[in-house]
């Protein structure tokens, strides 16, 4: 037991030394006057150029709206005017171990470094290319930004849009608790019934609207901040290629070119026979609305930790007490139970083609099965990054399930 604990020690000394970029050697001093100017003249300048990408860059500035880039503007104005009151009342240590003065100082090497190549020896090549050649930490922080302004955007975007189609939806909304509260208040249960019946697809509409904005609320929280008061610093971030691919072609833009090789109809009206009032229909919702509820939940757990390639600490609340991904497997299967209905259709209706139809449920199959082999690649491809850190070791230890409990 001793030894146990000798080398679990040991394992997580190697970890902080050599892998957590967030840990701090608590025989620093507070940060000094220079180092807060260095960090805080370093930051503006990688927030701006962030944001400077971000606003020429066609594709984020045509799916972002106006509400996305005023609150980041606003994030931006307010760093500049309060960072510095909290840096010099605080000094916090953080400082010493700055990730966007380790842009900077790459930044300054790679760009004020004359050429030194002598003759074109394969020798003096390799040697200078060396140089440019980013460390350990500048790689991290580097990604690090990358993820925080890429995904970052993408949630803003993604729930300041949700809100603004709800917010046009209010007067519907209205409507619809106007006349279940009149229904409730008169007992009328024919008109309870005739109220759900008329307004059910919204209700189904809305409820996934709702859930994933808090799922976009909750990663827009973990994107956009990283605080040891939170709990989310970050340890680690992924940088092989293997990691970074698995994970990008799983959001726009790349998702664009993913869907042209897969072919996934990703449609949540999708209906059996084409009527919205079969009971077939409703019987793939009802689960699909519960393993979206699951996926939100996963969420939830993951709380300020949420993000994608990096390692802020571990989470073993449910669901993740389950299983090690149920987000991936929720998700999965909420967009099986969307498309299913798309099997059932009516074959005496005119012009129904047999060999276009079998046609269509093949490619179906194939797309399911090539988006599920997609993630569970970013789900290895996940693990390995997050398995160098002793805490994750512990917990696949508990949690020895990927997928599904007992199986895989």
């Amino acid at each position: 037991m001793e030894d146990l604990k000798a080398k679990t020690q040991e394992e997580q000394e190697y970890f902080n030394k050599n892998i957590n970029i967030s840990y701090i050697d608590e025989t620093l001093p507070k940060a000094d006057n220079k180092i807060i100017i260095k960090h805080y003249i370093c930051s503006i300048i990688v927030y701006g150029i962030a944001l400077l990408v971000l606003w020429t860059n066609p594709f984020f500035y045509s799916h972002s709206n106006e509400l996305t880039r005023y609150l980041l503007k606003s994030f931006y104005l307010c760093y500049i005017i309060i960072a510095p009151i909290i840096y010099f009342y605080y000094r916090p240590k953080s400082l010493w171990i700055s990730h966007n003065i380790s842009i900077c100082e790459y930044i300054k090497r790679i760009f004020l470094k004359a050429p030194q190549i002598q003759t074109l020896s394969v020798e003096d090549i390799k040697k200078e290319l060396e140089y440019f050649k980013p460390t350990y930490t500048e790689k991290q922080s580097m990604m690090l930004i990358f993820i925080k302004f890429f995904f970052g955007v993408l949630m803003l975007s993604g729930l300041t849009n949700n809100i603004e189609l709800m917010s046009n939806k209010m007067d519907i909304y209205a409507k619809f608790v106007k006349t279940i509260k009149t229904a409730c208040i008169n007992l009328d249960i024919t008109a309870l019934k005739t109220a759900i019946a008329y307004y059910k697809n919204m209700l189904y509409n809305n409820t996934i609207m709702i859930l994933f904005s808090i799922d976009l609320l909750v990663f827009c929280i973990g994107y956009l901040s990283e605080l040891s008061l939170l709990k989310n610093k970050i340890r680690s971030v992924e940088t092989s290629f293997a990691g970074v691919f698995f994970c990008l072609i799983c959001y726009a833009p790349f998702v664009a070119i993913t869907e042209s090789f897969i072919h996934l109809p990703q449609n949540d009206n999708y209906t059996a026979f084409g009527d919205i009032n079969s009971p077939i229909t409703w019987l793939f919702r009802i689960p699909a609305i519960f393993f979206l509820l699951i996926y939100v939940t996963a969420s939830i757990a993951l709380g300020t930790k949420a993000s994608n390639l990096t390692n802020r600490g571990t989470v073993s609340k449910f669901p993740y007490n389950i299983v090690r991904h149920p987000a991936y497997v929720a998700k999965n299967m909420f967009w099986l139970l969307t498309i299913l209905p798309m099997f059932f259709v009516d074959f005496n209706e005119i012009n129904f083609s047999l060999v276009k139809y079998i046609k269509d449920i093949i490619l179906i199959i194939i797309a399911m099965i090539s988006c599920a082999t997609v993630y569970y690649f970013r789900a290895l491809t996940e693990e390995r990054h997050l398995i160098k850190d002793p805490e994750y070791q512990q917990y696949t230890q508990k949690v020895k399930y990927r997928f599904i409990p007992f199986i895989i």
